[in-house]
């Protein structure tokens, strides 16, 4: 057998184009899930929101933007033929060149932070990416991308089972994962399903799910009685992937990652004849007229409005409105009991807890979506009570948080998760105006135009 001699320019090339696919492009099987999704619908709220599912998956391969603003931390599989020289290749050099250079060049957002618990700086590349290398037999290698929010990262879960523990008991907690998970991780989901080896390694075969598609009969027996026990959450549910293994006798070691409905992935196979690429979803059906679904039309500066709205209601904003996400609610308690200052006037203000891709050239803001409101639930008491009359967001939010809330007679407004390039398109005018060095995170002033939200609280 002939040695495949590979180069680094190679593997940058096909790491920074799965990047961009990964990112831009759509998985053809889930597609078909929502447009089927969509046409049973017949609820006012989830026809809305499968709507603006499909209206920004096709918004992002016609734009080439990011289906989600959290463009993630990159995961990359590597497996490497047995006939493959890799000679004087430094693997991780390659990949988080590559990785830097796509986040960079494409103005993805940028969100991992040099260490988790010392310092938490934004290291301004996306990078490190987290690999994993596998050896195989042949002279291919083949590199399987992920790009992982932190929305539903945060609801992934490991649970260690006594080896005697039955299915009913997996299914319970996968079922309770996804109940903690609730809206905060942005249904439908696609789910991972590790099982086998050690705590870590079970984690990783959660991962490594998305791309299996090569299930025994057991194990596609085992996904369909959990579908069914997860009856009541078939619509919260595009896909169920699993990758099983073996283990030690005393050990069960069950892992579930949990996905948006804008589950990332693209995958590739470097051969001697060159780099080649799994085909992207390019088909589109054309939507429904959905003029009729109604939505009422609110304006920021009319407060008697906003606070009379009601929970369920469907609205479309329009007004002046500020971002802010954890790091600016954190500086804004502290600057304010250093100095007794607030970085703007937050008297009958919205806030949007929303942190953007950087803006292309021809863009007011890059894509711009909510993230998960809990994190900002300890500083409610703090902003509503300072004079913000509303604040956006994903997601439920602690007890605590709805007793502020309701004190100030504020309101809690939802923006929906995943359709960051739709969202992008009610926004007009963009500025900064506090906390520049926070990057995505700074506070900005928005103007946005029919942004659709529902009302929670």
């Amino acid at each position: 057998m002939t040695s495949q001699f590979l180069n680094a320019d190679t593997i940058k090339e096909a790491v920074y184009n799965l990047c961009v696919q990964a990112n831009t492009s759509y998985d053809s099987f889930l597609y078909s899930r929502i447009v089927d999704m969509y046409s049973s619908a017949q609820n006012q709220s989830d026809k809305i929101k499968l709507s603006n599912i499909l209206k920004n998956i096709k918004l992002s391969a016609d734009l080439k933007r990011p289906l989600c603003q959290d463009t993630g931390q990159v995961v990359v599989f590597v497996e490497i033929g047995t006939d493959v020289c890799l000679s004087g290749i430094n693997l991780n050099e390659c990949v988080n060149s590559a990785v830097q250079k796509a986040y960079i060049e494409n103005y993805y957002r940028k969100s991992v932070v040099k260490n988790s618990l010392f310092c938490r700086d934004n290291t301004n590349t996306n990078t490190p990416a987290i690999l994993y290398t596998d050896f195989i037999e042949g002279s291919s290698v083949n590199i399987k991308l992920m790009v992982k929010g932190a929305g539903s990262e945060n609801y992934s879960a490991v649970k260690m089972f006594n080896p005697s523990s039955s299915k009913s008991d997996i299914f319970e907690f996968i079922k309770q994962s996804l109940i903690t998970a609730g809206e905060k991780s942005c249904p439908p989901y696609v789910l991972g399903i590790g099982a086998g080896g050690t705590m870590d390694y079970a984690a990783l075969l959660s991962k490594k799910a998305f791309f299996n598609n090569t299930n025994t009969v057991e194990e596609k027996n085992f996904i369909s009685e959990m579908k069914a026990y997860l009856s009541d959450f078939s619509s919260d549910i595009l896909d169920i992937k699993l990758c099983s293994s073996s283990t030690h006798i005393a050990c069960l070691p069950v892992a579930l990652t949990i996905n948006c409905h804008c589950t990332r992935h693209a995958k590739c196979s470097i051969t001697q004849a060159g780099i080649v690429y799994e085909r992207a979803n390019n088909s589109f059906i054309n939507l429904d007229d959905d003029s009729s679904l109604a939505q009422k039309c609110v304006f920021a500066d009319d407060i008697t409005a906003i606070r009379a709205l009601n929970k369920g209601e469907n609205i479309l904003l329009s007004g002046e409105i500020y971002t802010a996400r954890d790091a600016a609610h954190k500086r804004i308690v502290d600057d304010f009991a250093a100095n007794g200052t607030l970085p703007f006037d937050m008297k009958d203000k919205i806030v949007f807890y929303a942190g953007p891709c950087p803006a292309a050239l021809n863009e007011v803001i890059g894509p711009v979506g909510p993230t998960t409101s809990s994190r900002m639930d300890k500083f409610c008491e703090f902003m509503y009570s300072h004079g913000i009359v509303a604040t956006i967001g994903k997601g439920e939010r602690s007890k605590a948080a709805i007793d502020a809330i309701s004190a100030c007679g504020g309101k809690y407004l939802s923006a929906q998760g995943g359709i960051a390039c739709l969202l992008a398109q009610c926004v007009k005018k963009c500025e900064i105006v506090a906390y520049d060095d926070l990057g995505t995170e700074a506070i900005r002033k928005l103007y946005v135009e029919n942004l659709p939200l529902r009302v929670e609280y």
